[in-house]
């Protein structure tokens, strides 16, 4: 089995080539323009004969022929410097993407391609928690990039045999989710955000009044998921929540970390609350959340 993973050096493609390493034999090449992840990330694999690093961009990619699977985890997932930046993330975001869509067609060759998506396609949803089929309601340029994404599968799967999983993840967090010398780092999460606030004796900044929630969930259980989703023994072609299936408000996270807080103005763009229906997920993919995040916070707060 030969494997592509897209972004290999951020925060979840480091966690899943772990995964991937650790309970399968596969030969992995990981692409990485090394923009927001680090080759610190993942230099316990330098030696391994089982990984190949190539530093080059998605839309550097000329064939995806030797490959059965295609982890697509390459992004800029950053709600607020989508506003701004917003060429860099078109290209990031959707054009990566595509491009590896294009060599598939081009090359009449279709590898399993695990997509990595995102919740915020649902905005602030009208039923919690939230399902697979909930009305899409973007707020943000990231948001609605990662639906175009979605959107540009479905609609070239109708006329070529694209055999995809879209993986929605929900808020991941977990072993380098917060790189300090990188303000842009991909899938930056409140909680590494926090915890180095902590570590540095810096007060936590809440941003409104803390009282949006949000469904964490763990990066080795998106790792999980998205080996479950690569070794679906039949064509998928669908969508999955990947999320821990409860909720924890921001202001209550501050709270399990430190007593030293404030609270600064509201983001726009960001959801008041994220929960996921992880129903179909479980059923079909035989996969379910195991880490706790009280459990991580604990081990990093003694670490």
């Amino acid at each position: 089995m030969k494997v592509l993973i897209t972004g290999v050096a951020g925060f979840i493609g480091s966690n899943l080539l772990d995964y991937l390493i650790a309970n399968t034999d596969w030969q992995i090449t990981g692409i990485d323009n090394l923009s927001t992840g680090s080759e610190i990330n993942i230099a316990e694999h330098k030696n391994n004969k089982r990984f190949t690093l190539i530093k080059q961009n998605c839309t550097d990619v000329r064939s995806l022929k030797e490959y059965d699977k295609v982890f697509h985890l390459a992004a800029l997932p950053r709600i607020q410097p989508s506003f701004e930046l917003i060429t860099e993330h078109i290209t990031a975001n959707l054009v990566s993407g595509i491009h590896l869509i294009e060599t598939m067609v081009r090359e009449n060759h279709f590898p399993r391609f695990i997509y990595s998506g995102s919740s915020a396609i649902y905005g602030t949803p009208e039923h919690i928690p939230t399902a697979e089929d909930e009305s899409v309601s973007c707020l943000s340029p990231y948001a609605f990039q990662k639906y175009e994404i979605e959107k540009y599968i479905e609609l070239i799967a109708t006329r070529y045999p694209l055999d995809y999983v879209t993986l929605r993840y929900f808020n991941p967090y977990g072993p380098r989710s917060f790189n300090p010398a990188n303000k842009f780092n991909a899938y930056s999460s409140v909680v590494g955000i926090f915890l180095n606030h902590k570590k540095n004796g810096q007060e936590l900044l809440i941003t409104g009044d803390g009282q949006q929630k949000r469904d964490f969930i763990h990066v080795s259980d998106l790792a999980k998921a998205n080996y479950q989703a690569a070794i679906f023994p039949s064509k998928l072609n669908t969508a999955f929540n990947i999320g821990n299936g409860s909720t924890l408000s921001i202001l209550d996270l501050a709270k399990m970390i430190s007593d030293k807080y404030s609270f600064i103005a509201k983001r726009e763009g960001e959801a008041d609350i994220t929960f996921a229906d992880i129903t179909k997920a479980t059923t079909m993919l035989k996969w379910a959340p195991v880490y706790k995040i009280e459990d991580y916070i604990k081990q990093e707060l003694k670490g």
